[in-house]
C-alpha cells in the first residue's frame, strides 16, 4: 500500500494542469483528496516527469555538479562543487526525492494499471522510470531498485547491483517498446512530452535502450552489442521531431529549470574546456582561413560582456579556488547562452543528434551494417539544426578536416561530437566522458580528489548511513569502495 501526503500531491497536480493542459484529467477533481491511492495515473503522469525532468535539468543536479563535471559549465564563485564537494544536503535531497518523487508516481502508475489493458499507460510510465533510475544508477552505482517504492513493506530496500540495475532498465525498455501501440487510452494531453503520441513514446523507449547498451562498453561488450543492434531494430529516433523534450509553459509558475537559476544568480559560466574545444573545431572557408569557429558556441555561449560590442567567447576554468575564480571576473568570462536560459527553453531528455551518434557508433564497431561517416555527419547536422544553425553553415562545418570524418579515428570522433552535443545534458555529458575518455578532461588545481583526478562518482546520501546502514556498507563492500575516485560497474579503467 503506497502513501502520499497532501503537501507532495497538491503542488504537483497545480503545475502539471498548467504544464499540460490536462482537460481530460479535470474529472479528477471529484475524486477525494484523502484518498491519495486513487489519484488518476493522468494526474500521477505529469507529476512524475515534470518532477523528475526538472531535478534532474535543474540548478541542484545539472547545474551544480554533472554539467561542471563534464566540463561544460564552471563556477566564477562559490566553487565547491567544481571542486568535487557537493553539500550533503544537496545529495540527501536528490536522493530522497527522486524515490519519494517522480519514481513513487511511476510506480504507482506501475501497479495500479493493467498493461495488457492500459498499454498507453504503462509504457511511458516505464520509460520515465527507466530515465530516471539510469540518471541515478549512472552517478551512484549499485542503487535500491528491485526492493526500492514498497512504501511501508520495506523501509530499508537492499541496494542492487549495478549491473541487474541495467538489466531491469533493458528488460522494461524492451517491455515499453512492445506493448505501446497506436489508438487505445493514453495520457493525451497530460503527457508533457509527446501528447500522448504512443509511436514517439516507442522510439523514445528504443533509443534509451540504445544509450544505455553503448554504456556497457567497456564492461560486456557481447551485451552491449545484443542491446544496442536489438534497439536500432526495434526502430530510433528518425528525426528532430522525435526529441524527448519538457516544454516549459514559461508563465512565471512553470519555468525553464535554468532560468529559475540565472534569473537569480551568475555563478556558472561555459567551461574554458568547452569553449576551446569549440574554438578548435572551425570552418575552412579558404586556405588559411581559420577564424571561424563551430557555429554552436555562439548559441551556447553568450560574447563576454567586457568585451562588448566585439564578440568574443571566453571560457571559465573548472575547479578553481573560489577567491581565483572571483578574481577573473564575472564579465571576462562567457555566460550560459541566452537560448538555453530562457523561461520557455524545452529541456531536454534525449534527442535525435544523440540516437544517430549511437547508430554510427554500432556501425563503426562492426554491429550492424550503415555508412558511419553518413550517421556521423547526419548526428552533427541534426544538433546543429536543432540549435538553429543554417544548412549552408553546417554543411561548410562538415567539410572542415578537422571534422570530416575519418574512419581511423571514427570512435574518438563520433565521442568528442556527442560530448558537444549533450550540451544541456549534464548528467549525459558527464557519463559519456566517463564511458569514452573523450574528451582528455583534466581536473581543476583545487579539486579535492586524491589523487587529483575528475570525479568518477557521486558520494552516497549521509542520510543513508542513519537509515539503511547496513545494505548501504554492503553496496560499498561489493563495489570496492563509492569515494569520488571509486568506478560505477560499467566505468572500466582502460590501460
Amino acid at each position: 500500500m503506497r502513501h502520499f501526503t497532501i503537501s507532495r500531491i497538491v503542488p504537483l497536480l497545480a503545475v502539471a494542469l498548467v504544464a499540460t493542459s490536462c482537460d481530460s484529467g479535470l474529472t479528477g477533481l471529484n475524486e477525494n483528496p484523502n484518498a491519495p491511492g486513487s489519484v488518476s495515473p493522468q494526474y500521477l503522469f505529469p507529476n512524475g516527469v515534470t518532477s523528475a525532468v526538472g531535478r534532474v535539468r535543474g540548478g541542484g543536479f545539472d547545474l551544480t555538479f554533472t554539467s561542471l563535471w563534464a566540463q561544460h559549465i564552471a563556477m566564477d564563485r562559490f566553487t565547491d562543487e567544481d571542486r568535487y564537494s557537493v553539500r550533503p544536503a544537496t545529495i540527501d535531497g536528490n536522493w530522497s526525492n527522486f524515490y519519494s518523487g517522480e519514481l513513487e508516481d511511476f510506480a504507482t502508475i506501475i501497479e495500479q494499471a493493467d498493461p495488457s489493458e492500459s498499454p498507453n499507460l504503462v509504457g511511458p510510465a516505464l520509460v520515465m522510470k527507466s530515465w530516471t533510475f539510469g540518471v541515478m544508477t549512472d552517478i551512484w552505482g549499485d542503487i535500491p531498485y528491485s526492493e526500492a517504492n514498497q512504501g511501508t513493506a520495506n523501509f530499508t530496500p537492499k541496494y542492487d547491483r549495478q549491473q541487474d540495475v541495467y538489466n531491469g532498465l533493458f528488460a522494461d525498455l524492451t517491455a515499453a517498446s512492445d506493448m505501446l501501440t497506436s489508438g487505445g487510452t493514453g495520457y493525451g494531453s497530460a503527457d508533457p512530452i509527446y501528447g500522448g503520441d504512443a509511436a514517439k513514446w516507442k522510439r523514445f523507449a528504443n533509443s534509451l535502450r540504445l544509450r544505455f547498451a553503448l554504456r556497457l562498453i567497456k564492461v560486456d561488450p557481447a551485451k552491449a552489442q545484443s542491446e544496442a543492434t536489438a534497439a536500432i531494430a526495434a526502430g530510433i529516433f528518425t528525426s528532430n521531431a522525435d526529441n524527448a523534450l519538457l516544454r516549459w509553459p514559461g508563465d512565471g509558475t512553470n519555468d525553464n529549470p535554468f532560468f529559475n537559476t540565472f534569473r537569480t544568480r551568475d555563478d556558472q559560466h561555459v567551461s574554458q574546456t568547452l569553449v576551446d574545444t569549440l574554438k578548435s573545431l572551425y570552418i575552412s572557408i579558404e586556405a588559411g582561413n581559420d577564424t571561424i569557429f563551430d557555429p554552436r558556441l555562439a548559441v551556447y555561449a553568450d560574447p563576454i560582456v567586457s568585451a562588448l560590442p566585439a564578440t568574443v567567447y571566453v571560457g571559465a576554468p573548472n575547479g578553481l579556488q573560489d577567491d581565483d575564480a572571483i578574481a577573473i571576473g564575472i564579465t571576462n568570462t562567457s555566460r550560459v547562452g541566452a537560448a538555453y536560459r530562457q523561461r520557455d527553453t524545452p529541456s531536454i531528455l534525449m534527442t535525435y543528434s544523440e540516437a544517430l551518434f549511437g547508430e554510427a557508433e554500432a556501425v563503426a564497431r562492426g554491429w550492424v551494417a550503415g555508412d558511419a561517416g553518413a550517421l556521423y555527419n547526419d548526428a552533427i547536422r541534426a544538433s546543429m539544426q536543432y540549435n538553429g544553425i543554417a544548412d549552408g553553415v553546417i554543411n561548410a562545418y562538415l567539410a572542415s578536416p578537422r571534422v570530416a570524418y575519418d574512419p581511423a579515428t571514427g570512435l574518438t570522433q563520433i565521442a568528442l561530437q556527442r560530448w558537444i552535443a549533450l550540451y544541456a545534458q549534464g548528467a549525459d555529458a558527464y557519463a559519456e566522458y566517463r564511458r569514452s575518455g573523450v574528451p582528455n578532461l583534466k581536473p581543476g588545481p583545487a579539486v579535492i580528489t586524491d589523487p587529483k583526478i575528475v570525479a568518477r562518482r557521486l558520494q552516497y546520501p549521509l542520510a543513508e548511513q542513519s537509515f539503511n546502514n547496513e545494505n548501504l556498507q554492503a553496496a560499498i563492500a561489493a563495489q570496492g569502495g563509492a569515494s569520488l575516485n571509486d568506478r560505477v560497474w560499467w566505468d572500466v579503467a582502460v590501460p
